[in-house]
């Protein structure tokens, strides 16, 4: 009987583990697709923060119109950098070139400076969902060994 709730524990866990990652991926996904315009921002401001583990992020304040609405907005870019030059080099290279950002057509508030499909999470999912696959066989495959009294 113990081993029985042993099992139970570890398909409990590998399935909470399969729900967090999955859930993540659906809504990086969902944001993926949602954000279906692309426009020319206007940059008002660019700053760079000292992150964790002395690595430093880039921060971009924008705005953007669209019609007669007016939207203003602050993200983070994903790449952090080890040292400030390396930032200050990026935030040049931002300053320069023409700034364009992801928005949803029908909710406007809701932007992004990047926009890419979560290619990693999603695989990140498929492995996690073929492991806990292996583990319910595996646990099938264990039991019909045992005698049924």
């Amino acid at each position: 009987m113990n081993y029985k709730i042993r099992w139970l524990i570890t398909l409990s866990v590998a399935a909470l583990i399969l729900l967090g990652i999955s859930f993540k991926t659906a809504y990086q996904i969902n944001k993926f697709f949602t954000l279906d315009g692309k426009i020319r921002a206007n940059v008002e401001k660019v700053d760079i923060i000292e992150g964790k583990k002395d690595k430093f992020e880039v921060m971009a304040f924008y705005n953007f119109k669209i019609g007669d609405k007016n939207f203003y907005n602050v993200k983070k870019f994903t790449g952090k950098f080890i040292n400030e030059i390396t930032a200050l080099d990026f935030k040049e290279k931002i300053l320069k070139k023409d700034f364009y950002i992801w928005y949803n057509k029908k909710k406007p508030k809701i932007s992004a400076v990047e926009k890419s499909f979560p290619i990693k999470n999603l695989v990140y999912s498929i492995i996690t969902l073929m492991i806990f696959g292996y583990f319910v066989a595996l646990k099938y495959y264990v039991f019909s060994f045992q005698k049924i009294s």
